[in-house]
This record gives structure tokens, sequence and C-alpha cells, in this order.
């Protein structure tokens, strides 16, 4: 995938969606890490009222020609039917988590930067109905899933 607001050095990327875990608390280690990095004390974070965490866990490989980063903020969406969940600001930050933990396990996480010819794990945590699967997810191709011009082009990618 081409993911650049730039057409003169567009950045690329390959995406492999590893897993999608809904219903399940967020990663202990992930939130345990995450408490320890700030001095405080240790509680799993609960979703909104009526919804449920998904984690959607990918592997992020820059395929382009110089170091670059990537994360899920604004670019990914889980989709249930026809119905679009982007993460929320609080969510966004649950996914900064989940960075942090693997960028000090691996040292090669997307979000954080990678060389061309290097990959690591990247996720990101969405916020669905209680009890939904979602169905597929969008990669977009730009910076961002909506601009003032619209949705922008990206690549569907089901989910099984």
């Amino acid at each position: 995938m081409i993911a650049s607001n730039t057409a003169d050095d567009p950045s690329r990327w390959r995406f492999t969606v590893t897993d999608v875990s809904c219903g399940k608390t967020l990663d202990p280690a992930v939130t345990a890490h995450a408490a320890d990095s700030i001095g405080a004390p240790h509680s799993p974070p609960a979703p909104e009222p009526g919804k449920q965490f998904c984690v959607l866990a990918i592997d992020v490989e820059n395929i382009g020609k110089k170091q670059n980063s990537w994360d899920t903020s604004s670019t990914v969406s889980l989709n249930v039917g026809d119905t679009r969940y982007t993460q929320s600001q609080t969510d966004d930050e649950y996914s900064s988590e989940y960075a942090q933990y693997w960028q000090d396990k691996t040292n090669t996480v997307a979000t954080f930067g990678v060389n061309p010819g290097s990959k690591g794990p990247t996720h990101g945590v969405f916020q669905i109905p209680e009890g939904e699967q979602p169905t597929t997810a969008w990669f977009t191709s730009s910076t961002a899933i909506e601009t003032i011009n619209g949705t922008e082009p990206g690549y569907l990618v089901t989910l099984k």
C-alpha cells in the first residue's frame, strides 16, 4: 500500500492482519507495563458502556525507500457490516501503550519508525457494540480515512 500525502516521496507499507480479538480485556502485560512506566496503580481499563474492546494486531513492514512511521490513528477502521468504527482519543492512547510495550520488547514498531525492510507489530484498539463481531477493516492509502474531499482511497480487508 502506498500511504502518503506527498506524491513525490510516498511511504510504502505491507500490512498483514495477524489477529482480531474482541470481548476481552486489553492485554494485562500491556496495561501493567503502561502503569509501571508512570508509577500508577494497575487497573485494567473498561470500554464504554454497551461496548467491547477489539484489538487488531497487524504486522507492518516498511517496503519503501526511507525510514518512516505508521500507526492506526485515523488510518484504520474496524467495521461491523456497513458501520465504521475508528479509534477515539482514548483508544489511540491504548494503542500507544501497546506500541510502547512492543517497542520495549522487540525494538521494531512502525508507530515509532522502522527502516526499509524492517517490520514489527502494531495494534489498533477499537470499541464496537457488545456481542458484535467485526467483518472488515479499512486501511486508507492516505494520512486519514476522511478528508475534506471525502473518504480517501484504501484497501478493504475481510476478516474471518
